[in-house]
């Protein structure tokens, strides 16, 4: 069963949303590689996308999920952590809100790992209240119990994220979708299957920026918060050839050097063999917000400090084997002692 809300607005910057039924049917992405279903209530669709199945978190704007008991909500009042009267919690401390906390959090991982996004958000319902949550590459904002049908914040939500421009919604526009005869170029340089999608991304060399083209990514079982590094053999558009492409969050702290500048430190000193790196650069004003609010008054104070990350990407002009391919350990042995060295394998 489909069901479809449009949420009118003036002037709105983006189109209508699709809520779909998507409970009775698995994430049909072909973009996921998690070894338990992914199976959402409803998703939220732009209007009009070219979404594969009722469930497809490759396209998915928003995941709602529903409990009907208060024993399935993960989250609860806050409450001191024991033993540390100066740090709190609001985890329920039960089997049934902990799966609970697990299911969203996949959700949460499979749609940021098949996708593009600076973060996202989602919504679960506990019969008669809902709760809204930010994910990004430092953590989760998740809101106090809002209870819908006396508070309009809930309908107020979609009012605005309908209205919000796609950055302001997570989406990253450094990455669209590639011309055809930029697709052909790249299938026959990748060696590519007609079925494969595939997605052209910039990273900034300089004052410029250049383009490549790589398959759309395959999200991988991790959790949100980290450098969720996805790595990609990918086109080079400016210069016609195959290159890595290494996408990740890196830790920005200022003791933290980017890794583009350790290669490119490496290269000044004329260490032998070290790959290329022909471009890399921070990804415009891509940093995570949740860390930011860690410390106001209405913030639980976990056990952790929550670490800000930022948006980087990094090519090399040298596309290495797969470390766990070696034909025997000797090989795999002088493999590891020439990268020590700087030498060549």
């Amino acid at each position: 069963m489909a069901i479809t809300i449009q949420i009118t607005a003036i002037k709105p910057f983006a189109p209508s949303l699709d809520f779909i039924n998507s409970s009775a049917t698995t994430d049909r992405s072909g973009q996921t590689e998690f070894s338990f279903e992914i199976k959402p209530d409803i998703c939220a669709y732009v209007k009009g996308c070219k979404r594969r199945d009722p469930s497809d978190v490759s396209r998915a704007e928003i995941i709602i999920e529903f409990k009907w008991h208060q024993s399935d909500d993960p989250f609860c009042e806050p409450y001191p952590l024991p033993g540390d009267p100066n740090r709190s919690t609001f985890l329920r401390d039960n089997k049934s809100g902990r799966d609970t906390l697990g299911q969203i959090t996949s959700y949460a991982a499979a749609q940021l790992g098949s996708q593009f996004r600076t973060h996202i958000y989602s919504v679960l319902i506990v019969k008669d209240y809902a709760r809204l949550i930010r994910w990004d590459r430092s953590g989760a904002i998740v809101t106090e119990a809002i209870h819908y049908n006396h508070n309009p914040a809930l309908a107020e939500f979609f009012r605005r994220y309908h209205k919000a421009p796609p950055n302001i919604r997570g989406v990253d526009p450094t990455v669209t979708v590639p011309t055809y005869k930029e697709i052909c170029l790249t299938r026959q340089c990748l060696n590519l299957k007609d079925n494969v999608t595939l997605v052209k991304m910039t990273v900034p060399t300089g004052d410029t920026e250049c383009s490549y083209i790589a398959p759309t990514p395959k999200a991988q079982p991790y959790t949100p918060p980290g450098h969720a590094t996805r790595e990609f053999v990918a086109y080079d558009v400016q210069r016609r050839r195959k290159v890595f492409v290494k996408n990740t969050w890196r830790v920005d702290l200022p003791d933290i050097e980017r890794e583009g500048e350790t290669y490119k430190l490496l290269a000044g000193a004329q260490v032998r063999n070290i790959a290329s790196c022909s471009a890399a650069g921070d990804i415009g004003d891509h940093r995570t917000l949740t860390q930011l609010y860690a410390n106001k008054p209405w913030a639980c104070k976990g056990k952790r400090d929550l670490v800000p990350h930022q948006h980087y990407r990094l090519v090399l002009d040298v596309i290495g084997d797969n470390l766990t391919e070696f034909p025997s350990s000797r090989e795999m042995l002088r493999y590891m002692v020439h990268a020590l060295e700087g030498k060549q394998s």
